[in-house]
């Protein structure tokens, strides 16, 4: 249903596919997949619907098999580091719940349907979709979950709703959730998984927003009372000429590490998706001097960079703190510049407000760089020229 409602808001059918093309290359239990994309009415109303078509062999996955082959699915589909997160995190919650509520190790816990070609499909094509609609670039909330009620049959038996991996995954990972409003089951480990791991608030309202991008997706279960669809909106804040922009600030200080490891440390932290990384000279107690290592990302990619950061520094902890930040709207343009005789392609970033007037534009100082190496001119006179180009084009 969440695939289904990101696709009806605009994500391509075709370049999720091709992530899912890899699954059977990857997964040996799984021999063809194929995703069908249709409209169909729930109480009158028009939606999404995903269907998978799926050629895999029957029986039982141990979970270490299951990772191996979503880690290698995450490396060969070159989607961005905050979906592989979305991605890898999501299935490993899968697999250690499992394996919990069965009192066995992750790495040997038996896979029943969570370990099907389908579970890989729905997680790696939510991840996908909100890739394309640029879902990790804002915050994401949710409502609470309904989770429907009384008794269904899987693998292990006859069990109420709603299902034990799905209660364990809202308690350990704080999703709120609430009964009906059918007595059948409405929430499934792996949507429920994926919501709270994609997700960075949970509310009882919309949150003020002008809506852009609506989807709809309908579940294959027909209810009496109610249509059963799941919407998504995606939009931007309402009022004022600036984005907000919600962060995430972490901090760590480090008093033991050589310069050349804290350098590395670095270079790593910002080649994993930070926004910004930098380092201070601090003093610490006992006199001791050190420093302080201190990183902007996403609010989505909180988890995933404390997690490089302790394991590039070995600090035993990280702080953090959320934050909004007020920005401008962004672009990258490509465009042809003439220098001594030569047409080069040089990116520049247009900074607008949310009127489209452009209030600064700056030419991609790599770009730069690679000009001046190439024609054996100083930078700063390439920095002159391509920016003169800038300003006709933003004036035009």
């Amino acid at each position: 249903m969440l695939l289904a409602a990101l696709i009806d808001a605009g994500a391509d059918v075709k370049r999720i596919q091709q992530v899912l093309d890899l699954i059977p290359l990857h997964y040996a239990k799984c021999k063809k997949i194929q995703l069908q994309f249709t409209e169909v009415k729930r109480h009158g109303f028009r939606a999404g619907a995903v269907d998978l078509g799926i050629t895999q062999d029957e029986g039982e996955t141990e979970g270490q098999d299951f990772l191996r082959a979503a880690e290698n699915i995450a490396k060969a589909s070159q989607i961005s580091q905050e979906a592989t997160f979305l991605a890898t995190r999501s299935l490993e919650k899968l697999v250690s719940v499992e394996s919990r509520l069965h009192g066995i190790s992750p790495g040997k816990a038996h896979l029943h349907e969570a370990g099907s070609a389908d579970t890989l499909a729905d997680v790696f094509g939510v991840a996908t979709a909100c890739d394309l609609l640029g879902v990790f670039e804002g915050e994401i909330c949710s409502t609470p979950v309904a989770v429907g009620g009384g008794l269904f049959s899987f693998s292990h038996g006859t069990v109420a709703a709603p299902a034990p991996a799905v209660l364990e995954i809202a308690r350990e990972r704080g999703v709120p959730i609430h009964g009906g409003p059918e007595n059948v089951e409405l929430a499934t480990p792996t949507g429920i998984t994926i919501l709270a791991n994609l997700t960075q608030k949970f509310v009882e309202n919309y949150p003020a927003l002008v809506p852009e991008k609506v989807g709809y997706g309908a579940g294959k279960r027909k209810l009496n009372g109610a249509p059963n669809l799941l919407r998504v909106v995606i939009g931007r804040v309402a009022g004022g000429a600036l984005d907000v922009d919600p962060i995430s600030v972490l901090e760590t200080n480090l008093d033991d590490l050589p310069g050349e490891v804290l350098g590395h440390a670095l270079q790593q932290i910002l080649d994993a998706g930070a926004k910004d990384a930098w380092i201070t000279s601090a003093q610490f107690k006992k006199s001791r001097p050190g420093q302080v290592l201190h990183v902007i990302c996403d609010s989505t990619s909180t988890e995933r960079l404390a997690d490089v950061m302790m394991k590039e520094t070995g600090t035993l902890g990280v702080r953090y703190q959320q934050w909004n930040r007020f920005t401008l709207q962004r672009e990258i343009r490509k465009l042809s510049v003439e220098i001594e005789g030569r047409k080069l392609d040089v990116r520049f970033k247009f900074a607008k407000d949310n009127s489209g007037r452009i209030i600064n534009v700056k030419p991609e100082f790599d770009d730069i760089q690679a000009i001046a190496k190439e024609l054996s001119m100083p930078a700063r006179k390439i920095a002159e020229i391509v920016l003169r180009e800038a300003q006709r084009t933003a004036e035009d």
